[in-house]
């Protein structure tokens, strides 16, 4: 019997490592473009939106009229690469503080030279990083591939097939049909659980006291094990792999992994070490369980909690909230159908199997401890956390607390598994119509969890109107106890006042590619401040704070931005106060659509 049990385990884990290994980043038929020619010299600034066109809970639809050209481009295979530092043209003045690294990270190819291979999703392109390094007012730029062993297997077809995988959506032939039967599932299989080790989601650093850049490593990360780690003096692939280290305390297969690991939120003991959570999936012969994984920067990993799933599925999570004392781990009401013909026909995300109730777990991080374990009726569905507080509920600070996770959200599954989900390629490319079809982005949500009673309360926030995806914070990465300022000795940790994010259908639009950049006041319920042009394309912005400023939203937001017009990406830096253009960086490059980053402050390359 546990030899069956064991080898039911075995099939499962080998047929979900591969949806969960190539879970987010795919394309449709699509002709790659050819090189770009140069931007003009002078540079194009439509007219700012007035005060008055901004869309509050009070008002109307604007009248404001784009024309939001190109968009296409912004989600076209861009193969080539910049593979040394290239200096880059700077209109305006970036402030003397905004020193370092700006990663980002993304997708750069998907389509294969036959015409008969293309990825369906946003998320399932070979990992591609932009960077830009800044120092006293100069910039640079790199742009490129991540060579591990998906890349190197997409070069040794000769570019004229990608990797089989199951991704996020599915891979299509030239009649936008997915590539299915049995020899496919098997070669998709295999490839996925054995060279798997595309990373195009986030870039995390996990030795931030590191100073010396010649010995600074970085690393990128997916939604599961695999990672790449970057040298941080040259961008060079150093080195990928296909699962993660041994966890010290784990009994099973790690299968999934979030791509947003969250770094500790008290003081740490050594100086030169700072502790990085996140939260694993792992496959024993008892089911799926959850894991609470604490990894230090010397690269040593130990499970600190763990709880089963208690319907026996498998999860899917993309973050977790984690504040001084407590993390919250929502299991939203989604898992995982390894059901293999499922997955190759409608890809990881769609072939998701829906059920009726979200759990909510609070754990202790002193202990370890599961301190709330609470199943509630309503459906709370996410991709990004935003901010965790806690207040305590007396004056003893080893009293209970009422816990409160801020999320980006979606009270129905369609953003993520629905035929309208978040940048499925198959119909962005299609044009604005079908682009039109598109879900709107999330809505702020709070999961308050009172642990004296027990009690577990879903607040969503329907005074702000705007859609969003893709938000940060001040404190996003901060570590070593930098915490938003307390409003009354109670609060161990209180959510930041000021969120920003992008969005589609920018100030009520009825135009998807209307994006825009937006400043949210969370104490006011508003939109405080935006940045909003034509046929610009907006990337999750990352702050860099103002170490002399005194208030809140004192600091720059860095963003890499497709300028439709000019066909060309450029960096903004924009004051966080008012969403100001402060500075253009012109890059003469077309980056992608990318989704998350890094900015490593104060470090510069060993030949400065």
């Amino acid at each position: 019997a546990a030899c069956m049990e064991m080898s039911k385990i075995t099939l499962m884990a080998v047929i979900s490592a591969a949806a969960s290994n190539c879970m987010f980043h795919s394309a449709t038929a699509f002709v790659p473009l050819g090189p770009l020619p140069l931007p003009p010299s002078s540079v194009y600034r439509s007219p700012p939106l007035s005060a008055e066109s901004q869309f509050t809970a009070s008002k109307g639809p604007n009248t404001v009229k784009t024309t939001n050209v190109n968009f296409d481009d912004w989600i076209a295979d861009a193969p080539n690469e910049i593979a040394e530092w290239k200096r880059c043209p700077v209109d305006g003045t970036i402030p003397a503080y905004v020193q370092g690294t700006l990663i980002r990270n993304g997708a750069g190819i998907w389509s294969a030279s036959n015409g008969d291979d293309m990825y369906s999703h946003i998320f399932d392109g070979l990992a591609k990083i932009h960077s830009y390094r800044i120092h006293s007012s100069t910039v640079e730029h790199q742009a490129r591939f991540l060579k591990g062993k998906w890349y190197e297997q997409y070069m040794k077809l000769n570019k004229q097939q990608l990797p089989a995988g199951i991704g996020t959506g599915p891979v299509l032939d030239a009649n936008e049909k997915p590539h299915a039967g049995l020899w496919r599932t098997l070669q998709a299989t295999l490839a996925s659980v054995t060279i798997f080790d595309n990373t195009p989601v986030n870039i995390w650093d996990y030795t931030p006291t590191i100073k010396d850049p010649t010995k600074k490593k970085l690393t990128a990360l997916t939604d599961a094990p695999p990672r790449t780690t970057i040298n941080f003096d040259t961008m060079d692939t150093c080195s990928s792999s296909t699962i993660n280290t041994f966890a010290t305390g784990s009994q099973g297969y790690e299968l999934l992994i979030t791509a947003h690991p969250l770094y500790s939120q008290n003081k740490q003991k050594s100086a030169s070490s700072v502790d990085s959570y996140n939260v694993a999936v792992e496959l024993g012969l008892k089911g799926p369980r959850i894991n609470l994984v604490k990894e230090t920067s010397e690269g040593e990993r130990a499970v600190i909690a763990s709880f089963d799933s208690d319907d026996g599925k498998i999860p899917y999570m993309h973050s977790f909230g984690l504040s001084k004392n407590y993390v919250m781990i929502v299991l939203q009401p989604l898992r995982l159908n390894i059901a293999p013909d499922k997955l190759i026909s409608l890809g990881f995300l769609r072939s998701m199997e829906h059920i009726d109730q979200t759990r909510v777990v609070l754990v202790e991080l002193a202990t370890g401890k599961v301190v709330l374990d609470k199943t509630i009726d309503e459906k709370v569905y996410f991709y990004h956390s935003i901010s965790q507080a806690e207040t305590m509920l007396n004056d003893d600070e080893n009293g209970d607390a009422v816990v409160s996770l801020r999320l980006c959200a979606y009270e129905t599954p369609d953003q993520l598994t629905g035929e309208h989900q978040f940048m499925r390629l198959e119909q962005c490319r299609k044009g604005r119509d079908w682009r039109n079809k598109l879900h709107k982005g999330g809505k702020f949500c709070d999961v308050v969890c009172n642990i004296s009673d027990q009690s577990v309360q879903v607040e969503w926030n329907d005074q702000i109107k705007q859609g969003f995806e893709l938000p940060i914070t001040r404190y996003s990465r901060t570590y070593n106890g930098e915490l938003p300022p307390s409003v009354n000795v109670r609060e161990q940790q209180a959510h930041p006042r000021y969120v920003y994010s992008f969005g589609a259908y920018a100030m009520d639009s009825p135009d998807y590619d209307n994006w825009g950049l937006f400043k949210f006041d969370l104490q006011e319920n508003k939109i405080d401040a935006y940045y909003v042009q034509d046929s610009v394309y907006l990337s999750e912005p990352i702050f860099v704070p103002d170490p002399d400023g005194s208030n809140e939203d004192d600091g720059v937001l860095l963003s890499q931005v497709y300028f439709g017009r000019e066909q060309e990406t450029k960096l903004l830096v924009i004051d966080a106060t008012n969403m100001k253009v402060m500075a253009e960086v012109t890059t003469e490059n077309r980056a992608p659509v990318d989704f998350h980053g890094a900015w490593i402050p104060s470090l510069c390359s060993s030949g400065e």
